[in-house]
């Protein structure tokens, strides 16, 4: 994706005699030396430390409820039957995947429900549960959702089944935390414990008191890579070494649904990276969720019987909500640019696709946005904020109009009876145009790319995955008098730019630099990509 960037919010370094003489002491290329040294690190070791994932594991405090929740599954011994509800985006659908795993071996029999976005929407209901218990359930195992449901879990453990709940979403101020409830959020955890997604959250607990043996823990990675990446988790020693685990069991041992998925979406082992998971696995994997059922990827996840037939569809949903997502994109971009700039709500709108859409404008535009669109009941939507906003601060201020809310700081959800949505609308608009937003600094190094080759950005890519908190090292090339921009593609909406012989891709790039015919210079990132076997 293209953006344009004002100049003064450009930092641009230039390679230092400091980065040269790292270069000559460590034998690397002056690209990885310079990146090291843009960043503020202090060697070539710091920079490139792995630390122990077992060791980070074990020191983690996963908050009050965790020990307790380990000696009672323990002295369960047996979780009998056990049923796992879940959430239906990626972090919901790999932390059901993982309870899943976590009973096979134990349980007499699992099973796993997740409530359709459309009809039910997110957390636990009262109605599906007082649905669900009947059905003879000993052991009920709620993921990535129930940190705010005191009444409900607590109405479950009182019909006779042991809860257990695993969850990452802040709890609510001033009320009650459930006995039974994972959360780092919750009655102490460390910074790093409180990093991690539910599925995280899930899969420590699991792996630090012994009910993952060491070998399953690694296997299982993968699926805590995968929601850590999907829900945009910072990237810091802990859940770095959770992405490259789980990316070297995908590349090395992909489950069956999983290893299909990559070859529809012509994928090779090596091709894999926390760049390729998050721009074409983790869509198709959340395409389930926001265009049919979440089954579908938990059933992928898993690598059983249909696994293989589940990818298939995955794709063909993925397709079907990339077209549905341009459609709404361009009428959402439509209606902010009315009176109400930063609140769209659309009588015709899937709520499934919501998200991304609103992802993207707050992305292109630099700005937060709340999209709407009617559901059974009600009113359905997602709050979206750049760097420096806080979308729960934000949704907490109006909770006594809301009928539920959750998420992180730069994205959360809501719901609102139709009766209320005007004074909701009137609300967010005037928080979000007047919210203070200071636009971070960008660092930039001054390095055209013919001088970049693939040898030493293998080096830099070693510095990650890269992601939130661990951003991907940005370049900069001043526009020169004969930079040509070409077309990339048939339809027009992508650009190359030549630069020097040197071709600079720029997806979505014919808008936005019609926008800006005369820029000063490109800001862009390599990428290694494979084509018919070669790097």
């Amino acid at each position: 994706m293209t953006v344009l960037c004002r100049a003064d919010r450009l930092r641009i370094v230039n390679p230092t005699e400091t980065a040269r003489r790292l270069a000559e002491r460590e034998n690397c290329s002056l690209l990885a030396a310079a990146v090291i040294e843009s960043r503020g690190e202090a060697s070539w070791g710091q920079a490139f430390a792995r630390p122990s994932l077992k060791d980070l594991v074990k020191d983690l405090d996963l908050g009050a409820g965790a020990g307790g929740a380990a000696e009672r599954w323990k002295k369960m011994k047996n979780p009998g039957r056990a049923l796992v509800y879940g959430d239906y985006d990626v972090d919901g659908a790999a932390s059901t995947a993982l309870a899943m795993e976590i009973c096979r071996g134990s349980a007499k029999t699992a099973r796993f429900f997740i409530p359709h976005r459309h009809e039910e929407g997110y957390g636990l209901h009262r109605s599906v549960i007082d649905q669900l218990l009947p059905m003879g359930w000993d052991t009920l195992i709620v993921v990535d959702c129930g940190s705010k449901d005191y009444e409900i879990l607590e109405y479950a453990a009182a019909s006779g089944v042991n809860v257990f709940v695993f969850d990452h979403h802040q709890p609510e101020e001033g009320r009650p935390l459930h006995p039974s409830v994972v959360n780092p959020h919750c009655g102490g955890g460390d910074e790093a414990a409180k990093s991690l997604c539910a599925t995280g959250v899930l899969w420590a607990w699991a792996w630090k008191y012994g009910l993952l043996p060491d070998q399953k823990a690694r296997e299982t990675a993968d699926l805590a890579a995968l929601a850590t990446l999907a829900d945009c988790m910072p990237l810091g020693p802990l859940n770095k070494e959770i992405v490259r685990e789980g990316i070297d069991s995908m590349r090395t041992r992909p489950g069956r649904g999983l290893a299909r998925l990559f070859r529809l979406l012509e994928l090779p082992s090596r091709a894999i990276s926390e760049e390729s998971l998050t721009m074409r696995v983790i869509p198709c994997l959340n395409a389930a969720g926001r265009m049919d059922i979440a089954d579908t990827a938990v059933e992928v996840l898993l690598g059983g019987k249909g696994s293989e037939e589940g990818a298939e569809a995955l794709v063909a949903l993925n397709k079907k909500r990339q077209l549905l997502s341009g459609r709404i994109s361009g009428e959402a971009a439509e209606l902010l640019s009315g009176p109400l700039n930063h609140v769209a709500l659309g009588e015709d709108w899937p709520v499934g696709v919501l998200s991304g859409v609103a992802s993207r404008l707050c992305s292109v535009n630099a700005a937060p946005v709340a999209l709407a669109a009617p559901v059974r009941g009600g009113i359905r939507g997602t709050l979206r904020v750049p760097e420096g906003g806080d979308a729960i601060k934000v949704l907490d201020s109006i909770s006594s109009l809301l009928d539920a809310w959750g998420g992180h700081q730069y994205a959360a959800g809501f719901s609102v009876s139709r009766s209320n949505w005007g004074d909701v609308s009137a609300y967010l608009e005037d928080a979000l145009s007047s919210m203070e937003l200071e636009e971070p600094e960008i660092t930039v190094l001054a390095i055209n790319p013919e001088d970049i080759e693939i040898d030493s950005w293998k080096e830099v890519a070693a510095l990650g995955p890269f992601g939130n908190c661990n951003p991907p090292p940005l370049f900069y090339a001043p526009r020169r008098r004969d930079d040509q921009l070409l077309p990339l593609g048939k339809d027009g909406r992508h650009l190359q730019v030549d630069s020097g012989g040197t071709r600079l891709l720029a997806f979505n790039g014919k808008e936005t630099l019609e926008a800006a015919p005369s820029p000063g210079g490109w800001v862009y990132r390599p990428r290694l990509d494979y084509w018919r076997g070669q790097e």
